[in-house]
């Protein structure tokens, strides 16, 4: 596959998004430590990357940090000198959800990336999780066959206790990888995990506020799903391969879990891996690429910063 930034779809007016989030669940509550605080940290890479970095920028597309009311202000005002739209989000919370309880606490709020459904200005965002180191630009994701608008199928129909589905949709993923042991690109014979089970932290959407409706009313109906994984699990039963709404799977070269010296040598486009931690694969290839990353965004910023200070 090729990783051209070149964007062909037939609404010349469309208007797309990356987008990721944060919430203070996952980077902590000491605002005055934000050099040690690994998932702002990661958020910023992954922003810069997008925006800044020659080898990954994207061509004009909007680069969004969504950020739940706990997240200071001293991190959000960062993100936007970094050069990030920052877009406050509200806690979402059924009427009856008490039975959620995640595997990690600091999960507990992430319910809120649903919000990104109500981001109707929008015709398709990637939602991409905060810890995803890049190595080729991921613009041309939008041109793949399964990031496009899908109707809904309506001969299947959901439990009747659910509300009604919208007549279109888009979600498109990519399956779990099971390890660092799998083959490039992985495949549900070769290195994915559960078949038919993508992961969250890498995804393509269409916002639609019937659809976030139809999420948020999941949350009532207890072990309507497995709140292990929360929002995973939810948008997992919500577009399940036998219902009426199923995830479509967007080309593995674009991202891999556990990813491995072969995925990097043969091209794939971004790493979803914490770049904090040693990588599962054991490769020296992937740290050094993790090192380097964070080095080059933190000099970046510094030298601007320095710039626009000297400039006032």
């Amino acid at each position: 596959m090729t990783h051209e930034p070149e964007i062909h779809h037939s609404n010349t007016k469309e208007k797309l998004a990356y987008v990721t989030w944060l919430s203070s669940t996952v980077v902590g509550e000491d605002s005055e430590k934000l050099d040690e605080d690994v998932y702002f940290i990661g958020t910023r890479i992954l922003v810069w990357q997008l925006l800044h970095y020659k080898k990954t920028k994207t061509s004009g597309i909007d680069v969004i940090v969504v950020v739940t009311p706990d997240v200071s202000e001293s991190r959000r005002e960062r993100l936007r000198k970094d050069g990030a739209i920052v877009r406050p989000i509200e806690f979402v919370h059924g009427k009856n959800d008490g039975w959620l309880h995640p595997k990690e606490s600091r999960w507990n709020d992430i319910m809120s990336k649903l919000r990104v459904w109500e981001m109707t200005e929008y015709s398709r965002i990637l939602m991409l999780d905060g810890d995803m180191i890049l190595l080729h630009p991921l613009d041309g994701i939008f041109n793949d066959p399964a990031a496009q608008i899908m109707e809904s199928q309506r001969n299947v129909s959901n439990p009747e206790d659910e509300p009604e589905i919208p007549d279109d949709f888009l979600l498109a993923s990519i399956g779990e990888v099971a390890g660092a042991d799998h083959d490039y690109p992985p495949d549900w014979e070769h290195g994915l995990k559960k078949h038919g089970y993508f992961c969250a932290g890498f995804f393509m959407l269409r916002p639609n506020k019937q659809i976030f409706n139809y999420y948020t009313a999941l949350l009532d109906i207890e072990n309507r799903f497995n709140p292990k994984y929360m929002e995973q699990n939810l948008l997992n039963y919500a577009h399940r391969w036998n219902g009426p709404m199923p995830w479509k799977e967007l080309a593995y070269t674009w991202n891999i879990r556990s990813v491995n010296d072969n995925d990097i040598e043969k091209g794939v486009a971004s790493m979803h891996e914490k770049w904090w931690e040693e990588p599962l694969s054991g490769s020296k290839k992937v740290k050094d690429i993790f090192t380097s990353m964070r080095h080059q965004m933190e000099g970046y910023y510094q030298a601007r910063d320095e710039l626009q200070g000297l400039a006032n």
